[in-house]
C-alpha cells in the first residue's frame, strides 16, 4: 500500500529536520563544553599558579646559589646569571634589617653604646673607658669620655657601616661595638591573585605566597660551637646585596660582583649583645628569635638553665633588648664578617 501524500516529506523539508537536528546537538556540546571550561576553570588557574610557583621558586633557588658563591668569593670577582625571569621580577630591598653588635674585648669593664638619632651615649660599669674611636667606610674621628661616660653628637654620615671602639687609658681596645644596615632582593613571581614573594635577606630565604604569613626557609648564618680545645665559638656573617642599574639595563644578564669582606670582630669577648631591626609588616623577626633561643626555652622551663650553653633572650625574656650568648660572662671566640655583593 502506497502511503499518503501527507506522511511523504520533501528533500527540502528533511534537509532542514537535519540542518536543525545538527544545530541542536552542536548547541548541546557548546552548552556542554562551556559548563566544562567553568567548572574546570579554578582548577586551570591553580595548574597555571603551581607552574609559575614552581619556576619562581626554581629561579630564586638557583640565583640564590649564585648569590652565596659569590659573597665567598675574592674582591672583583662574581658570575653572569642569565635568566629572564630573575631579570623581570627582582626588586632590591633597600635596607630590610640593621644590625647591632656589640662585646667587651679585654679588661674587666662592663661598657655599653647606643646610638639614637646621630647622638652617641656611651657608659661603663667601671669608668676605665677613656676614649671612643668611630670609623665609617669614608672616615674616623676619636672622642675623649669624661669618668668613662660620654654622649657624642658626630657630623659623620652614618647611614652605611658604623664601628665604634673603646678605648681604655692604655690604649687598649677594651669594647667594640657595630651597627650594620643590610639591603636584600624579593624575587617577586605574579599569580592568579597576587604574587609569589622570595626575599634573600642576609644569607636567608624567606618565601610568601597571596594571603598566607612568610615562611623562613633558611636562617641568616649565626652559629655557635665548641672549638677543639673545649672553648666555645660564636660566628656571625652578614651579608649585604646592593641592587644597582636595573633600570637602565634592557640585557637579560646579571652581573653579581663581590666588593669583598670586612671583618668586625675576630676576638675573644665576653657579654655579646645582638639587636636586629627590620622594616615590613610581616618581618621574620619572631621566627628568628624562636630559632635561635628555643633550646633556651626548653631549659628555662625545666627550671635549671644554669648548665644551659647557647643564644637567649639578653635581659628580658621577650628579646627587646637583643640576645646573647649563655653563659654572659664567660670569655669565647667572636667572628663577625659583613659580605658585601653588588647585582647590576
Amino acid at each position: 500500500m502506497r502511503p499518503s501524500d501527507a506522511a511523504r516529506q520533501s528533500a527540502d523539508e528533511r534537509a532542514v529536520s537535519e540542518i536543525m537536528g545538527v544545530t541542536m546537538l552542536l548547541a548541546m556540546v557548546i552548552s556542554t563544553m562551556a559548563g566544562v571550561v567553568i567548572v574546570m576553570q579554578p582548577f586551570m588557574q591553580d595548574l597555571t599558579d603551581n607552574r609559575d610557583w614552581a619556576a619562581g621558586s626554581v629561579a630564586a633557588t638557583q640565583f640564590n646559589d649564585r648569590l652565596m658563591v659569590v659573597a665567598e668569593s675574592p674582591a672583583g670577582t662574581g658570575v653572569v646569571v642569565t635568566s629572564q625571569h630573575v631579570k623581570d621580577t627582582i626588586t632590591p630591598l633597600r635596607i630590610a634589617e640593621i644590625w647591632q653588635i656589640s662585646a667587651d674585648l679585654a679588661g674587666h669593664d662592663r661598657v655599653t653604646i647606643s646610638m639614637d638619632n646621630g647622638i652617641i651615649s656611651v657608659s661603663s660599669l667601671n669608668s676605665t673607658a677613656f676614649s671612643i674611636v668611630i670609623q665609617t667606610s669614608t672616615d674616623s674621628e676619636q672622642w675623649n669620655l669624661t669618668d668613662g661616660q660620654g654622649e657624642i653628637t658626630t657630623g659623620m654620615s652614618l647611614q652605611e657601616w658604623v664601628q665604634i671602639d673603646v678605648i681604655d687609658e692604655n690604649q687598649e681596645v677594651i669594647h667594640r661595638w657595630i651597627q650594620a644596615p643590610l639591603d636584600g632582593i624579593q624575587i617577586r613571581t605574579p599569580l592568579t591573585s597576587g604574587s609569589f614573594q622570595v626575599n634573600l635577606v642576609n644569607g636567608a630565604r624567606i618565601e610568601q605566597l597571596p594571603n598566607q604569613p612568610i615562611d623562613v626557609r633558611s636562617y641568616p648564618r649565626l652559629h655557635h660551637d665548641t672549638a677543639l680545645d673545649g672553648g666555645l665559638r660564636v660566628s656571625f656573617v652578614l651579608l649585604d646585596v646592593d641592587v644597582e642599574g636595573l633600570e637602565r639595563n634592557t640585557d637579560v644578564s646579571l652581573d653579581i660582583e663581590s666588593r669583598g669582606a670586612i671583618t668586625f670582630f675576630d676576638h675573644e669577648a665576653r657579654n655579646l649583645r645582638l639587636m636586629a631591626e627590620f622594616t615590613g609588616v610581616d618581618n621574620p623577626e619572631s621566627r628568628y628569635l624562636r630559632h635561635w633561643t628555643d633550646a633556651y626555652d626548653l631549659h628555662r622551663s625545666t627550671g635549671d638553665s644554669s648548665e644551659y650553653v647557647g643564644f637567649g633572650p639578653n635581659g628580658r625574656l621577650s628579646g627587646a633588648e637583643g640576645m646573647t650568648i649563655h653563659p654572659a660572662s664567660n670569655n669565647f671566640h667572636l667572628d663577625v664578617i659583613l659580605q658585601q655583593v653588588v647585582v647590576q
